[in-house]
């Protein structure tokens, strides 16, 4: 095979789908955000888990801590990461496990989801509570427009919420639609139950959309005393596939390619170069 071939199926392979979501589902290409920094919450990030962590001191309702998968507020003005194109469905799971130690004692929660911007003023997600070191309740759908919280939709009444399991979100762009979905057992391919937002991304503002996780002080707050884990893992593309941002000029690439290839075809000393978009 020749030098130009070779030049050529590269190029191809750095911009296949199979690329992109091997770096979409690893965790260092994420970001880890805090809403407020709290020295209780901290975060473990490998490339295939991201543990969330709080302590033993208290922490305020209402402070979070997680990743997401830009590095800004939202992905026009992102520099790495990965995004969803709005005009496009697609469907994302990931994988969850709780651990507690001592005497944990309080309410936290912890969320999986979609929105426009790292605020989540235009969001949904699929969510669930622990207290005092053990599952509370149903998983539950929380959605924003514009930043007013919208009602909260219970997954299903019959089926509780458990310490290891399957968070799922779906999108259909035709509709607007923003389908949340739970199992009870990790590594799960489909949810075993679902709530859908109906038209909800018809209401938001037309832009692309990014994932995020999170672990929350939530209702009463975490008092601490004992502490508390939970490892994200297996995040995994289900439909439809993330954008690399910023977005790389595919009529750059390709004249990156041509250039390369003219450059290689002239009978002229060998000189290599990389080029990194």
């Amino acid at each position: 095979m020749n030098l130009r071939m070779l030049i050529l199926i590269a190029g191809v392979q750095l911009a296949s789908p199979q690329s992109l979501l091997a770096d979409f589902t690893t965790f260092h290409s994420w970001t880890l955000v805090q809403d407020l920094p709290n020295a209780n919450f901290s975060a473990q990030v490998t490339p295939v888990n991201a543990t969330l962590s709080a302590g033993t001191g208290a922490v305020a309702p209402s402070v979070d801590i997680g990743l997401q998968s830009i590095n800004a507020k939202t992905p026009n003005s992102a520099s790495t990461g990965y995004k969803f194109d709005a005009t496009s469905d697609f469907s994302i799971g990931i994988d969850y496990t709780w651990a507690f130690d001592g005497t944990p004692t309080g309410i936290l929660g912890l969320g999986f989801g979609v929105g426009e911007d790292g605020d989540g003023r235009n969001s949904a997600g699929v969510a669930m509570l622990t207290q005092n070191g053990s599952a509370l309740g149903p998983y539950v759908g929380a959605a924003r427009i514009d930043d007013v919280t919208q009602s909260a939709l219970v997954l299903d009444l019959l089926t509780a919420s458990t310490l290891s399991g399957s968070l799922f979100v779906e999108y259909r762009a035709h509709s607007g639609d923003v389908l949340l979905g739970a199992a009870t057992m990790p590594g799960a391919g489909a949810p075993q139950i679902t709530a859908t937002y109906a038209g909800i991304q018809k209401q938001w503002t037309d832009s692309d959309l990014i994932a995020s996780f999170f672990l929350r002080s939530d209702l009463t707050g975490w008092q601490g005393v004992g502490t508390a884990d939970v490892t994200l893992s297996n995040v995994r593309v289900l439909s439809g596939g993330p954008i690399a941002v910023p977005e790389p000029s595919s009529t750059f690439a390709l004249m990156m390619v041509l250039g390369l290839t003219l450059r290689f075809t002239r009978p002229r000393k060998l000189h290599c170069a990389i080029a990194i978009v």
